[in-house]
């Protein structure tokens, strides 16, 4: 612990440096174009954020599109001919016997269904929309440069 002396100077200084700080602070007033150049970087800031959003989502527009595409080709044939479609044929052909055999006929369609195919298609399309869904998004927010 420090002697009551010692705190009492510099406590004595401390109160004398803040008081000289606060006479020298009218001298130290901001310039009166700094609001303007601040608010100005804000909005430029803004606006580069928007630019880098709206790329970043253009971009992942281009790559889902071109998985899709991919997705399509390479798994598609294969959706096209499983035996899915065959056991389908059968409701519009055979409708009596179908329906008394509706358990046993659901059960083998879904044993048929290419799910995996499915989904691997179905993965690009999300993502094709959920990055159309940012583009739109940002791409409507650089309208309006104004401060909120």
């Amino acid at each position: 612990m420090r002697p009551i002396c010692e705190l009492i100077r510099i406590r004595s200084y401390m109160s004398r440096s803040i008081k000289d700080l606060f006479k020298k602070l009218k001298d130290s007033e901001p310039s009166v174009e700094l609001e303007g150049k601040i608010l100005k970087a804000i909005a430029m800031e803004r606006t580069q954020m928007v630019h880098r959003k709206m790329m970043i989502a253009r971009g992942g527009f281009a790559v889902s599109f071109g998985a899709l595409i991919y997705t399509l080709f390479v798994f598609g044939k294969t959706f096209l001919e499983s035996d899915f479609w065959n056991l389908a044929k059968l409701i519009f052909s055979d409708t009596g016997i179908i329906a008394g055999h509706i358990g046993e006929f659901s059960i083998s369609l879904l044993e048929t269904l290419p799910a995996i195919e499915i989904f691997a298609m179905l993965v690009p399309v999300f993502t094709l929309l959920m990055m159309a869904s940012w583009y739109f998004k940002y791409s409507n927010s650089n309208h309006y440069n104004h401060i909120t």
